[in-house]
């Protein structure tokens, strides 16, 4: 089950209702790219059967939908919760990873692009001394490492590794995390940060579908235009929330999160829901 307890300030702040929520299905996921898959099984690996977790470096290579490059762990191998992450989600799930943040060092060409892959779901497949075997993880954090392609959490980098850690030559494939009970740490809420007030406030989603692009905000009692959040620039994977959403407590805002397949949640709060540090809120 997904589903688990959260803090009780959704009720006391009258967070948003079941039926104020429009939730979108993911995209069923596509096959790899034949020609990339085949280009992944001849990499260069000596002795696979003995060396597979010393694959050469390389330099990802990289597609729309995902890549292939080296698939590395720095979790080992043992299964534990994320403890954290440059994606700001704190503790959450077990099936976690990190990608790349440029792809020669330095040049900030990598998916990470300045963490709006962050939540993004993601299947990866490694060459093992038994094969290829794949396993799935969410992007919550961002490689330190300049040769990164994929960086595994100790869950997936297990199921993948088994006990021999290490740098594998693989793939990966970006998709949806609906159906993938793992993937989650709990219900699809919108966060808003701690230190966030009545003159200052970023929000974002955890445990949605896949990564967020954009999102808008539409004053349900008002006939101006809804307006685009811009991405913060104070802290990664958040949005920023104009001052007179909060100076506008009582007014009810329309908020629609919009992932990268085009699908959609909302809901609707007040203007001073966005003011309480540290709240969640179901969508």
């Amino acid at each position: 089950m997904r589903l688990r307890l959260l803090p009780l300030l959704w009720l006391a702040l009258g967070g948003c209702s079941r039926e104020d929520s429009v939730v979108s299905s993911g995209t069923v996921p596509v096959p790899l790219d034949t020609t990339t898959l085949a280009k992944a099984r001849t990499d260069t690996v000596a002795d696979c059967k003995t060396n597979c977790d010393a694959a050469d470096i390389s330099v990802p290579v990289l597609s729309a939908d995902g890549g292939y490059g080296a698939v590395t762990t720095y979790g080992g191998t043992t299964p534990a919760p994320s403890a954290g992450g440059a994606c700001n989600y704190g503790t959450t799930m077990a099936h976690y990873a990190a990608i790349h943040v440029s792809r020669l060092p330095g040049d900030l060409q990598g998916q990470w692009n300045g963490g709006r892959i962050c939540g993004q779901g993601v299947r990866i497949r490694a060459r093992t001394p038994t094969g290829w075997k794949e396993t799935y993880a969410r992007i919550v954090d961002k490689c330190p490492d300049d040769f990164c392609g994929i960086d595994l959490g100790g869950a997936p980098a297990g199921e993948l590794m088994g006990s021999q850690a290490g740098r594998y030559s693989g793939q990966w494939e970006f998709v949806s995390c609906a159906g993938h009970t793992e993937l989650y740490g709990g219900p699809t809420r919108l966060h808003v940060k701690e230190g966030s007030n009545a003159w200052w406030s970023l929000v974002h989603v955890r445990d949605g579908d896949m990564a967020v692009v954009s999102m808008r905000l539409a004053n349900e009692s008002s006939s101006a235009d809804a307006e685009d959040l811009a991405w913060a620039t104070e802290a990664e994977n958040f949005f920023k929330v104009p001052t007179h959403v909060m100076q506008d407590s009582l007014a009810k805002f329309r908020l629609t999160a919009t992932y990268r397949d085009g699908s959609r949640v909302e809901c609707v709060l007040q203007g001073r829901d966005f003011a309480q540090a540290g709240a969640d809120y179901p969508l």
